[in-house]
Formats: C-alpha cells, structure tokens, sequence
C-alpha cells in the first residue's frame, strides 16, 4: 500500500513540476531570453561557470560538472561556433587553454540570471513568507540527502 501511495505521489510531482517547467514556452520568455532559452543545459553550465571563473581551463569544468572529458569538448566546441565563448592559452599554465566570454555569452548568462529569478520569483510569491521559509528549508535538506 505504501509503494502504491508512493509511486502516486511520484507521479504528482512529476505532472506538477513538468507544468513548472513549461512555464518557458511562453512566447513572451522566447522573445526576452533568445540566446538562453536555444541552450542545453551542458550548455548554460558551461557559460554560467565560465562567468564566474574567467580563464578557467576544461579539467576544471570537467571536475565541477562531472563530465567526461569529450562529453565537455564537444560542448566548448558548440559554444565557441555559436560566438559565446573563446579560448585562450591560459596564464596559469601555458599547455592548457582558458575560456572566456564573448559579449554573446555575457548577455546570455545575464538572461539566465533574469529568466531564473523571474521563474523562481512566481514559484516563491505563489507562497506567504512562512511557507517560503519551510520550502527553502525544504529544498535544502532535499539538495543534502541528494548530494550525499
């Protein structure tokens, strides 16, 4: 009985959350965030950790994405066709290339920002300040047991 209310449950959420997701398909959100909403999400990884870390080199990335090493170079390499990013021969160690953003990369990772505080901007003001509180608190520990 348990295993069938579970697996109810998991059918719940996944209706909701895809609901949630499809909140992108509004043709508002296409027109506002062109360059971001074309990506994957390898993709807009890449973009969002090269921001944060100019000059990193792809066995950085690879560790902190935990990708294989061809899966990532594919993913640079689409990136650098499309004008977001470039590589360069990096100051930390003259054998290994850095990546860095092109102004393309730049926008999209500020239409990523955007498009994410917008989305989770509705999913949080749908809540009163107690109940936000509880699904962060919610959220966190879900994030703990799933990163163990």
């Amino acid at each position: 009985m348990e295993n069938l209310i579970f697996n109810q449950q998991v059918q719940e959420f996944n209706a909701l959350w895809h609901q949630i997701l499809m909140l992108d398909q509004k043709k508002d959100f296409k027109q506002k965030y062109p360059n971001f909403l074309e990506l994957t999400t390898n993709e807009i990884s890449v973009i969002h950790i090269v921001s944060e870390n100019p000059d990193i080199i792809l066995k950085s990335i690879c560790e902190i994405l935990n990708l294989p090493k061809s899966t990532l170079t594919n993913t640079i390499n689409r990136l650098e066709e499309k004008g977001y990013l470039f590589r360069t021969i990096t100051k930390k160690d003259l054998r290994s290339y850095g990546l860095s953003l092109t102004e393309k990369g730049i926008q999209t990772q500020k239409e990523h920002i955007e498009y994410e505080h917008q989305v989770f901007g509705k999913i949080l003001e749908t809540l009163d300040v107690e109940e936000r509180i509880e699904f962060l608190m919610l959220m966190k520990k879900i994030t703990m047991k799933l990163i163990k």
